[in-house]
């Protein structure tokens, strides 16, 4: 017997969805093509990112299709996957599957636009991640722990399943998750600025996981964010009214800032006597240093969503010396 399992459960807040203080960070869609081509798909990615988007066959299938294309953002001469568009195969009875990464979802910010096109197609969510920034640690791992113990997780009158990973005892890169990806709602609360490198930063992500087992997800969540993000558990709620809320910053800059000085300070330790040397040569210009060592491309733990955001070298600065000294 199939247990049948509520929707996602918007909370009545009366923000507006130009307001939001949640964010898109992972987004699965099916849907049957009717005609469209996988060059549409790419050219209205296109328009809704607002940057170029290329596509290249992977000659392989994924998540049961039989064919995949791999999805690219471009920023100047650099790209960045950011998903995969499937197709083909019996067992998905002629629908199509788009999936857009967190890095993808970062590069987009006509949400309403997304959830217009994929009211054309009569697209299905299956996958919909949310999440909530406290870059100055608002709500911490350790009140995510408190609110469980007092109850502000119980739904329908239990309390859901709960796992850790990370340093427990000594109170670095904690994730606490709270229910089941199988079940169709997890949450995973996790001090992000830990998995980005610095271990002095404050920064936390609460981090909804909609999925479609049993529950159909509104196209509405990808614009009403806010309301579907506070209905998942009534602790939720609670991170949203709470007048420090959210931050409303950008914080993929933020996220770029972070990655870059921690690439900044492994530059200095590396290489920074060999730079010390070639400046004493006769002829020296740093500008030349720059472009003989430069390769045009993103470094695999940077996201390119993170570099378009406009990162500021005197932030990165600043937190590389703050690393720096952090280790001294």
């Amino acid at each position: 017997m199939t247990v049948a399992h509520a929707s996602p459960r918007p909370v009545k807040r009366g923000e507006s969805s130009q307001q939001q203080q949640t964010r898109v960070d992972w987004l699965n869609v099916t849907f049957l093509p009717n005609g469209i081509t996988q060059d549409e798909v790419i050219f209205k990615l296109t328009q809704i990112m607002g940057r170029p988007v290329s596509g290249l066959d992977e000659g392989k299938g994924l998540r049961g299709y039989t064919g995949s294309v791999k999805l690219f953002a471009h920023v100047g001469s650099r790209k960045q996957a950011i998903g995969f568009l499937a197709y083909g195969g019996e067992e998905q009875r002629g629908t199509w599957m788009l999936s857009i990464s967190g890095a993808g979802c970062a590069l987009i910010e006509a949400w309403g636009a997304m959830r217009r096109w994929l009211e054309t197609l009569q697209a299905k969510i299956t996958r919909l991640d949310l999440c909530v920034d406290f870059l100055q640690g608002e709500y911490t791992v350790d009140d995510a722990v408190s609110l469980y113990k007092s109850g502000r997780f119980n739904c329908s009158g239990r309390e859901p399943l709960t796992d850790c990973a990370g340093d427990w005892l000594n109170g670095k890169s904690r994730t606490l998750y709270i229910g089941k990806a199988k079940n169709g709602k997890l949450l995973r609360v996790y001090e992000k600025g830990h998995q980005l490198g610095d271990l002095d930063s404050s920064w936390v992500r609460y981090e909804v996981q909609f999925g479609s087992r049993d529950r159909v997800i509104p196209l509405e969540a990808l614009t009403e964010r806010d309301k579907y993000f506070a209905g998942a558990y009534p602790a939720l709620a609670d991170l949203l009214d709470n007048e420090c809320g959210a931050e409303k910053i950008p914080t993929t800059r933020t996220e770029g800032e972070v990655t870059l000085s921690h690439l900044l300070t492994h530059l200095r330790r590396t290489y920074g006597k060999a730079i010390d040397a070639m400046s004493a040569t006769e002829g020296f210009e740093i500008a030349s240093l720059v472009e003989e060592v430069r390769v045009i491309g993103v470094p695999r733990r940077l996201n390119i969503s993170a570099l378009a955001s406009g990162p500021n070298w005197s932030g990165i600065c600043d937190l590389s010396k703050q690393e720096r000294n952090h280790v001294n």
